[in-house]
């Protein structure tokens, strides 16, 4: 429900430059369908001040309405309404909606108008302010952000905030205080009384700025020296300090602007001057008879005479210098600024260039809007000339335009062209660990359930696969075709021939090669091979020879599911085409900006500021919201209190209960937290989980797919029958006779079923003769080989050399056409031999439900007690005939039988089941791949898409759940662990045609939209609740430029321990120790010293523990592999059964993000004379691991060594802040060496 005051005016937003007492709103009023104005306005709504009564507020209120209801001129503000608002507490007024920029947000525009201009835009607000004046009203707050454009150009003059009627007599209360400084004049500064004149001084100071294109520093450097002499008188008179020595009228300046506005002649004009140089080139190439400047000038006027375009010129560099070219009509022109005279440019040669060039050129330069007008020597100024540097502004400012949208095609082209790279990387790296290999000889042991084979290789390092591994070979039916298409290259072109087609040749076998899981390797030994099947494989389809590997097919099938996801975003092709624009130009994404709530407009009692903005943002964006959740800020807590929301709304937003939620993240514990979160909140809300059951926790089994679908489905069966029974009751039905009549109806159904299943045979069979032509297509290629063989043959004998480069030419020209002719048939041929094994599954599969079906008529028969179809419609007629006495009976009976058992039916076969599951839920919870999964005849859209852990999952991953939203909300922290990319991709890599760095891979979808959505589209939770204060100031600091604010309490998120002296924050310092330094271990590092040192101080802790009868979780992050199997080892094999207040839990950085524990032991591992510290400079990484932490965060390690370089690879070294963290608050930190 959309925010309403009056109950009329719709808010849709929140508008910038809220005065002192008012906040200005973008509303909608709801009573006007579209007169001339529209149906648009906007409204202030006065906030309670903080000086004086409230009686102020009311004041204000009156004088600003009394003033307005007393106006009606084209250049100032209409009031439409006004009142006082219940819900708000507070008086509004309703005023025309201008919908335009003011003077400030404008005033670069403004400096470029030409004088003549700023002189018409002077007489609008003076004619405005002298209207106003005649009322008897003054202004009292003239600046630029208070004079306004609308659509049109026509200046408006708004806020009477402060305006005084002099009339109207409130002399208990004073405004003043809320006048604007910068543009007061001396009298209203110290409090002396405001008069007509204060506005003229007001006015005088913006259009100083806007004639002189500065900003005032200060009133005593003001100079109008550089100003024409006319205006410089203006704008002395203007702002004289004496008020009696300023324009005694607003009607006396208007005069002086009007007669200083008729002394400028209207042409618009550039100038142009010419070097000797142009006229002699004019004259070398015969554009002009000899070098005489009269006739140069005379064919640069006819050269410029029609439209004209300029761009700027490059050096060899591509520097830009300050030349320009001109486009006219034959040639360039090369110009620079005058010297001597900026205001125009001087021609300094020409180039004759082909037509083509110049169009082309003409295409992307900016067309000049003047006229040209050429001249030498001493010249006079005429007012309506064109500044040179105006028109250079403005080139300028084109090639910027053209070059950004250039940018903006690139931009897409790279940025899809770098994920569509790195999928195809990840392809060839599945490729590599399939380790594929040749086998021959297939021999099948059904007794057994195995095959043996044999493998073309002798070499035992190539054989890469264990008994662990699925295994795959290739299809019967696939090699095949590969085959035949690879025998007819050769036999067309031969084999020197076969590499132009190359390319072709691989496509085609990519397309018609296909593999079948078939079991795993039982032995291996001399080239033999010997597969255990699994039961569900289908060995007649198992090609004699072909390929074996490893079976990769869910590798396969997630990157098959990105490469959809990006193909959709980039062709626009996903649910909501406009999030593929934001994707690719995210500044372009808005949002309506029309929210204001409470926190008691809200479900959750857990909301703070923070989300409140979050929840106001993400619930009026258009299309997108990204919201940035640092470790402890409650990310869950805001998702499910979204949801709440987007459902059910509140007394302000007009939620939806039938929209339809998906809820997904780059990992299954992400969707079950969100979950579990948004069931606590809406308890009975209806949700399904998409997932591998083994993977998902205990509290997201009982909504999995499967067991929904059971349940509704014997749900389904049960009222069925039920219904089925109350209605035979009711009738009274003789059972045994109606029984028998279901059977005779279900054998009826089935060979109804029959006969459409053998009318289906019949048309596959007709299709499979049309297939046939595929004969016909190879016999026009082979006749046609035949004729060139034949034509080579004959001609070759005995010619000549030029005759033999004849028969050459004909033979290409022949093998064009035939390339042409190969290309289409080889393309048809594969479509075809596609159909014709497609029509062949199907004509395998109708017979196999035939002999189904006709089995199924055969038991029905048997409970008739009869198996001939002659006993058959002998028993139908005696039935039939028993029924003829209660015929009504019982065909309303039977039909109401009839549809049940058909509902019965659709509920337990087919994707109808799954489509009615999913649309009988409001949430469907599955990871960013897990929600491809669904079978591709099963339609579904969602309202909104909300990601957790957006950070963390790559861009053509993340991409799948949003081609399914019309709305996206992203929930993530890019400043926490990037999305996890192997970076032995980057050695796959062609250089020549990639250019992938690790920083690619790990630039996620959130950080790159992060870093360009508009500040309406996106916030940060900054209150957090996870950390004691000194940790959570620990992690702001280093982390979150101090913008995270610890809403915990240091009391309740400290444990007592003495070991600690009850300190959360502790560096245990190996520098001293003589065994502190690291080992190498293969590729990754481990420290002895530290991890006996960690143990040691974990048994203290266990035993002040027990003494304090607390039980504390506990969680040991190492910096690397190698450390961490370390830990484990010795945790199991020394410490385990000795820890008895504590459970432990032994781990690297990447399995704790999304987690917490009250205590973390972080062990630094490297310790070496260089200060190497490797990845462990990862702001990121650390990020993760420090944060963990409720209570106790300690960390373990050599601090000399960790804080010895302040910069690693141009990157600052987060431990030289952590420590001089700890250090900068030894009161609640300890460093110590042990």
């Amino acid at each position: 429900m959309a925010t309403y005051i009056a109950d009329r005016y719709r808010l849709k937003k929140k508008m910038n430059g809220d005065g002192n007492m008012a906040s200005i709103l973008l509303c909608e009023d709801t009573d006007v369908d579209n007169d001339e104005r529209g149906s648009f306005v906007i409204i202030k709504m006065f906030n309670k001040p903080n000086i004086g009564d409230e009686d102020l507020q009311k004041q204000v209120f009156n004088r600003e309405v009394e003033s307005l209801d007393k106006l009606n001129h084209k250049n100032i503000v209409r009031i439409l309404d006004r009142g006082f608002d219940e819900s708000f507490q507070a008086f509004f007024i309703v005023l025309e909606y201008i919908q335009g920029k003011n003077f400030k947000e404008a005033f670069e525009d403004i400096c470029k108008y030409e004088y003549v201009q700023k002189l018409e835009l002077m007489e609008q607000v003076v004619e405005g302010i002298e209207y106003l004046h005649k009322k008897n009203i003054v202004h009292r707050d003239l600046k630029p952000s208070n004079l306004m454009f609308d659509k049109d150009g026509t200046v408006k003059i708004i806020d009477f905030g402060i305006s005084r009627l002099q009339d109207t007599f409130y002399s208990d209360y004073t405004l003043a205080g809320f006048v604007t400084k910068n543009y007061s004049s001396p009298e209203q500064l110290v409090g002396k009384t405001i008069t007509y004149q204060s506005d003229i001084y007001s006015l005088g100071l913006i259009f100083y700025e806007i004639f002189t294109c500065t900003h005032i520093t200060s009133r005593e450097t003001m100079d109008v020296s550089m100003l024409p002499v006319g205006m410089q008188n203006i704008l002395v008179k203007m702002t004289k300090d004496e008020s009696n020595l300023r324009y005694g009228t607003i009607s006396e300046l208007k005069r002086d602007i009007e007669k200083e506005k008729s002394l400028l002649v209207q042409t618009r004009y550039i100038s142009l001057g010419f070097t000797h140089n142009v006229t002699k080139r004019l004259a070398t190439f015969g554009y002009i008879e000899k070098e005489e400047t009269t006739l140069a000038l005379k064919a640069l006027e006819e050269e410029y005479a029609g439209k004209c375009y300029m761009w700027p010129a490059k050096n060899k560099d591509g520097l830009f210098e300050g030349t320009y070219e001109l486009y006219g009509q034959r040639f360039i022109s090369y110009l620079k600024i005058d010297q001597r005279d900026d205001k125009r440019f001087t021609v300094i040669s020409i180039a004759f260039v082909q037509p083509d060039r110049l169009i082309t050129q003409k295409e992307i330069a900016y067309e000049i809007p003047y006229g040209v007008q050429i001249g030498g020597g001493v010249r006079i100024h005429y007012k309506a000339e064109i500044n040179a540097q105006i028109l250079s502004e403005e080139v300028l400012n084109h090639e910027a335009d053209y070059i950004s949208h250039r940018d903006e095609d690139m931009h897409q082209k790279d940025i899809t062209g770098k994920w569509k790279n790195i999928l195809e990387l990840e392809k060839k790296k599945i490729n590599q660990e399939k380790s594929i290999l040749t086998y021959h000889n297939l021999k099948i042991n059904e007794e057994d359930a195995s095959l043996e084979i044999q493998i073309n290789t002798d070499k035992a390092y190539e054989l890469n696969y264990t008994s662990d591994e699925m295994l795959q070979m290739t299809t019967k039916k696939k090699i095949h075709q590969a085959v035949k298409q690879r025998n007819f290259s050769q036999h067309l072109l031969g084999e020197d021939a076969v590499g132009l087609i190359e390319a072709g040749k691989q496509k085609r076998e990519e397309i018609i090669h296909h593999y079948i899981d078939v079991g795993h390797m039982r032995e291996f030994s001399d080239g033999r091979m010997i597969i255990d099947m699994t039961p569900q494989v289908d060995y007649s389809n198992i090609a004699s020879s072909g390929e074996i590997s490893i079976s990769m097919r869910m590798a396969e099938i997630a990157l098959d599911r990105q490469r959809k996801a990006l193909k959709s975003i980039l062709y626009k092709e996903n649910v909501n085409p406009e999030i593929s624009d934001i994707i690719f130009n995210p500044t372009i994404a808005t949002s309506k900006n029309n929210l204001m709530l409470t926190e008691t407009d809200c479900k959750s009692r857990e909301i703070d500021k923070s989300k409140l903005i979050s929840l106001e943002k993400a619930l009026s964006a258009n299309n997108m919201f990204l919201l940035q959740g640092p470790p402890g800020t409650g990310k869950t807590t805001f998702i499910s209190e979204l949801v709440y929301q987007i459902l059910y709304g509140n007394d302000k937003y007009r939620g939806n209960p039938d929209a339809k939620i998906l809820i997904a993240s780059q990992s299954h514990v992400a969707v079950d937290h969100s979950l579990a979160k948004i069931k606590k909140l809406i308890p009975d809300i209806k949700m399904i989980r998409i997932g591998i059951l083994d993977k998902l926790s205990e509290s997201s089994r009982e909504y999995t797919l499967d067991i929904f679908c059971r349940e509704w489905t014997q749900k389904v069966i049960e009222n069925c029958k039920e219904a089925l029974a109350r209605y035979k009751q009711e009738i009274g039905i003789d059972e045994s006779l109606q029984e028998k009549n279901s059977i005779i109806n279900e054998i009826e159904s089935i060979n109804q079923e029959i006969s459409e299943l053998i009318y289906e045979l019949e048309k596959v069979e007709t299709e499979l003769e049309r297939v046939n032509i595929l004969d016909s297509k190879w016999q026009f290629v082979n006749e046609k080989i035949a004729t060139m063989k034949q034509m080579v043959a004959i001609k070759t004998a005995g010619v000549t050399e030029e005759q033999l480069s004849q028969i050459i030419d004909e033979f290409t020209e022949n093998l064009t056409v035939l390339n042409d002719n190969l290309a289409s048939v080889i393309d048809e041929s594969i479509a075809l031999a596609e159909q014709k094994l497609e029509l062949q599954n199907r004509y395998v599969s109708i017979n196999e439900k035939l002999g189904v079906k006709g089995h199924e008529v055969d038991e029905w028969k048997e409970l008739l007690g009869i198996s001939s179809n002659e006993d058959y419609q002998q028993v139908k007629m005696c039935i039939q005939n028993a029924l003829k006495e209660n015929k009504k009976k019982y065909a309303k009976y039977s039909k109401v039988e009839s549809l049940c058992k058909e509902w019965q039916k659709r509920v337990t076969q087919g994707d109808g089941l799954l489509q009615e599951s999913i649309a009988d839920s409001t949430i469907v919870g599955a990871t960013c791949l897990g929600i491809a999964s669904l079978r591709s005849a099963i339609e579904f859209e969602f309202d909104w898409v909300i990601v957790d852990e957006a950070g963390k999952a790559t861009p053509p991953e993340i991409l799948v759940p949003i081609c399914l939203g019309r709305k996206v909300v992203l929930v993530g922290d890019h400043k926490q662990l990037p999305p996890v990319v192997d970076e032995t991709l980057l050695k796959l890599q062609d250089k020549e045609r990639m250019n992938i760095s690790k920083e690619d891979l790990e630039l996620s979808l959130f950080e790159y939209l992060e870093r360009s959505l508009s500040d309406d589209c996106k916030n940060i939770l900054d209150e957090q609740y996870r950390m004691n204060p000194v940790i959570g100031d620990l992690i702001s600091k280093l982390f979150y430029e101090s913008k995270l604010v610890s809403k915990t309490s240091r009391k309740e998120k400290t444990i007592p321990l003495k070991i600690y002296e009850s300190k959360p924050l502790v560096w245990l310092s190996t520098a001293a120790r003589p065994d502190r330094k690291e080992e190498k271990i293969s590729d990754s590092y481990r420290n002895t010293c530290e991890s006996k040192i960690i143990f040691e101080q974990l048994l203290e802790i266990d035993e002040e523990l027990g003494e304090l009868k607390l039980k504390k979780e506990t969680a040991i992050i190492a910096g690397y592999r190698g450390q961490r199997d370390r830990l484990t080892r010795l945790y199991e094999s020394d410490y385990k059964a000795r820890f008895h207040n504590m459970s432990i839990e032994i781990n690297t950085v990447d399995a704790f993000q999304g987690r917490e524990t009250d205590i973390v032991f972080y062990s630094i591992v490297r310790s070496n004379d260089n200060g190497k510290l490797g990845f462990l400079k990862d702001v990121r990484r650390l990020n993760v691991a420090f944060s963990r932490a409720r209570e106790l965060l300690v960390v373990v390690g050599d601090h000399q060594c960790a804080q010895r370089r302040l910069d690693i690879d141009g990157q600052e070294n987060p431990f030289v802040g952590i420590i001089k963290f700890i250090r900068d608050n030894s009161d609640d930190c300890m460093l110590k060496e042990v």
